[in-house]
């Protein structure tokens, strides 16, 4: 599993490729990733289930490109807690996220780049709960503002790696966010 300890090393690795992978205005690209996210909300157990999200973009300027992104979940997670004297055990599941993101790239070398995302994403999550042999399920969407740090590296001259931090709903009672691991291919 991606964690944040990990991110370090992830990108120090990255900056040894070689090929250059610059964008020009016009091109585009295509990918997806592995995302490990956490569900944090208050007065409840952290879940982390995964997701598999693809990517969509086009480079407006040479630094700057506009992306759309869908997912869904690959696995849920369970968790338990004691609540009020009684065993509660819950469980999340991601139905589906979606965004609109633009993404600033600042290229380090001529094979890679850091960049930072702005934008805005759905997400629906199906969340099961059990306690004292009662269970119910309640399904939550929610749309917000997200935004992003991440680096890329060309793998190829067509494809690149990328690792990536998102918040993509900060909410009052929740934030959900997410480390993702994946690849591009530029056309």
């Amino acid at each position: 599993m991606p964690s944040a300890k990990h991110l370090p090393l992830a990108l120090a690795l990255m900056t040894t490729t070689a090929p250059t992978m610059a964008a020009n205005a016009g091109d585009a690209y295509v990918g997806g990733g592995f995302t490990r996210t956490s569900y944090d909300e208050q007065g409840a157990p952290e879940f982390n289930p995964s997701a598999l999200i693809g990517r969509l973009g086009y480079y407006v300027t040479d630094n700057i490109a506009v992306e759309g992104r869908l997912g869904f979940g690959l696995s849920s997670d369970e968790t338990s807690a004691r609540l009020n004297g009684m065993n509660v055990t819950g469980e999340l599941d991601i139905e589906r996220l979606a965004g609109a993101y633009a993404v600033a790239h600042l290229p380090v070398t001529g094979a890679m780049s850091v960049y930072g995302l702005a934008g805005f994403s759905y997400a629906e999550a199906e969340i099961t709960a059990s306690a004292g042999g009662l269970s119910g399920s309640l399904t939550r969407d929610d749309t917000g503002f997200s935004y992003g740090v991440g680096a890329q590296a060309g793998l190829t001259e067509a494809i690149s790696g990328y690792v990536e931090w998102a918040s993509y709903l900060d909410q009052d009672a929740y934030e959900a966010t997410g480390i993702t691991i994946g690849a591009s291919y530029g056309f």
